[in-house]
């Protein structure tokens, strides 16, 4: 039982961390390529 609990708290705090870091990124890398110039 409460493997199952932490089993699901890692799955959700994954998806959370996702959520959150994936958008970050890619706004980071728009503006790295803006500053670069971007256009290729």
């Amino acid at each position: 039982m409460e493997n199952e609990l932490i089993i699901t708290g890692a799955f959700l705090g994954a998806g959370l961390i996702a959520y959150v870091i994936i958008p970050g990124l890619l706004v980071m890398w728009d503006r790295v390529l803006d500053h670069m110039g971007g256009k290729f």
